[in-house]
């Protein structure tokens, strides 16, 4: 059976952009970027790759390398953008109070609220280089008073790529080159949100392009145990919801740092950040196609992960497949209960699609790539990928769940006689 291959479906969820001044941080720091007592200064990291052992590299003073921070780097992240204050990468953490709870962070050692890079400098010497902590709910004494529904406490912690300008108003960096972001966690973190310029928050309503990290919780995973996770810039696109006005282009051009939303009862972890990077396939690329010339990998997955990237494809073209031939038949010629039918039908399957779907790509020892550029500009399967597809007798599953999509459509359309 041919197969249908489709690209990623988008996903839906929001999150509410609360305002960037909700605590009252200023100042800025003569702390280097680099620098702490952990290790010495390491060297600039430039902001695109490719200049690495180049003369643009000797000119600018920089190497290019896919990390920002991690346990060694220092009490900052590193991120290539800094606007000349020496203010870029410095986390900040931020509550909001609920309707009838606060949100308060619970650190593991000294923290204050000044933006400054050694605010919580004391917090990741305890935290052996990350940043981490916990966050507690407690009654609100103070109810707000709001004819709305009643509103959830929030906390955050985020930093900025550019940092702040002598006014101590937070700028805006153009960070496409990076292509997207890698997160290494563990605990309770609830999302990953940008921040862009106050003009696109306006345009979007001030709802923030995020990625729902809860739904990479394990929980036969103590929280010790991290995950690291990339996603490209396009993923913080996906929830295809009418409140983001601007693409995502845009978004990343006029970007001015990121969020990490936090829940509530348990600790949370935040261990490195890097710039998006796929794994070196220059020297292993095998296309199924024999006319590509292989240029690089368009996507690749893990054997820890396959399984569940088989599923997501699965469910996938079982949608696609329903709505080809949803797509054919003139429903208008049918009666309300098919229609309506029908529609159930797709949202379901929809759902299930999005439930299928991979949130990031994880890191791991041994990837391989699935999809392969060409220099032609077309893609090709990777040989790896469908042998491991016959290996798991994919054609097999495929052909049952195409199967069963066409009885529901059958049956919907049973429904005008």
């Amino acid at each position: 059976m041919k197969k249908l291959y489709s690209l990623f479906a988008l996903v839906a969820l929001l999150f509410a952009a609360c305002s960037e001044n909700a605590s009252s941080i200023s100042g800025s720091t003569s702390v280097p970027n680099m620098g702490n007592n952990l290790t010495p200064e390491s060297p600039v990291l430039c902001s695109t790759i490719g200049v690495t052992d180049s003369l643009e590299a000797i000119e600018k003073g920089c190497i290019w390398s896919p990390d920002m921070w991690n346990r060694t780097s220092g009490y900052r992240v590193r991120t290539g953008y800094d606007n000349g204050t020496n203010t870029s990468g410095i986390w900040t953490w931020h509550t909001e109070p609920g309707t009838y709870e606060n949100a308060r962070f619970e650190w593991p050692g000294m923290a204050t609220a000044e933006y400054d890079s050694m605010a919580l400098a004391d917090v990741i010497d305890k935290c052996d280089g990350s940043l981490c902590g916990k966050i507690v709910y407690e009654p609100n004494e103070n109810e707000i008073d709001s004819e709305d529904a009643s509103v959830a406490p929030s906390a955050y912690v985020e930093f900025y790529f550019a940092g702040k300008d002598s006014l101590g108003n937070i700028e805006e960096a153009d960070v496409s080159a990076m292509k997207g972001i890698c997160v290494e966690f563990s605990g309770n973190l609830s999302y990953l949100g940008l921040l862009p310029s106050d003009s696109i928050a306006d345009l979007n309503d001030y709802f923030i392009n995020g990625i729902n990290l809860s739904t990479l919780r394990d929980p036969d995973i103590s929280w010790p145990k991290t995950k690291e996770v990339c996603f490209a810039w396009y993923r913080f696109e996906r929830y295809g919801s009418d409140n983001y006005r601007v693409p995502i282009e845009d978004v990343i051009a006029h970007l001015k740092g990121v969020r990490f939303g936090l829940d509530y009862g348990t600790e949370f972890n935040i261990v490195s950040i890097g710039r998006y990077h796929l794994p070196n396939f220059s020297t292993n690329l095998h296309p199924v196609d024999e006319t590509c010339v292989p240029i690089g990998a368009d996507s690749y997955t893990c054997d820890c992960e396959f399984s569940q990237y088989l599923d997501m494809v699965l469910k996938d073209n079982e949608l696609i497949h329903f709505m080809i031939r949803a797509q054919e038949t003139d429903l208008v010629s049918y009666s309300v209960l098919t229609n309506e039918c029908i529609d159930r039908t797709c949202d379901s399957l929809s759902k299930q699609s999005h439930d299928a779907e991979p949130v990031g790509s994880l890191i791991c020892e041994n990837p391989f790539p699935v999809m392969i550029k060409c220099a032609d500009g077309n893609s090709s399967e990777s040989q790896e990928y469908i042998a491991k597809e016959n290996d798991a007798k994919f054609d097999v599953t495929l052909e049952k769940g195409i199967a069963a999509v066409d009885s529901l459509f059958n049956y919907c359309m049973s429904l005008s006689d």
